[in-house]
């Protein structure tokens, strides 16, 4: 399969299940079967949205594509790589290339620091960008969602009030 073909993640029929405490001495231990069997495939520059009430396993499935927890059965390649047969360091080296966004933004953002600061966190930690660079690549990202380069000194509890507008 050529590079453009190949999806930058898919997750091949997936299942994750958690046994619970035994309730009894004789009886077998209860189990969730948080996941079934979710397949999907998403290539480079496409998005894709998981959407569910609770409890249907969307968390689970964000966890296992983490490769914070492996599969009961089934596989999730990032980029051709199968996550779950990973060592610790090509793990490591693998996260490189993802991250994941939380659904609630107002307890995951630290409404004290700048907009520029969360932004360029990532790029500090992951590359040696000077500081003139991270804010540079941290306004054109800004600019790719619609904010202004100008809104990198802001604080996030700025940001978000203009946005509950």
């Amino acid at each position: 399969m050529a590079d453009a073909e190949m999806p930058l993640l898919h997750a091949d029929r997936v299942s994750r299940h958690y046994r619970l405490p035994r309730e009894t001495v004789f009886g077998a231990p209860p189990v969730v079967r948080a996941l079934d069997d979710v397949s999907f495939t998403l290539h480079a520059g496409r998005s894709l949205g998981v959407v569910g009430e609770s409890g249907s396993g969307k968390s689970t499935l964000a966890r296992l594509v983490m490769a914070l927890e492996k599969p009961d059965v089934g596989r999730v390649r990032f980029g051709g790589q199968d996550l779950a047969a990973l060592d610790a360091d090509a793990l490591r080296r693998a996260r490189t290339g993802f991250q994941m966004v939380f659904q609630d933004p107002y307890g995951s953002l630290d409404p004290r620091r700048t907009v520029g600061q969360t932004v360029a966190e990532p790029l500090a930690m992951l590359h040696a960008a000077s500081r003139a660079e991270q804010r540079e690549r941290a306004g054109a990202v800004l600019a790719e969602v619609g904010l202004r380069p100008s809104d990198l000194g802001a604080c996030i509890r700025q940001i978000f009030s203009q946005c509950a507008r």
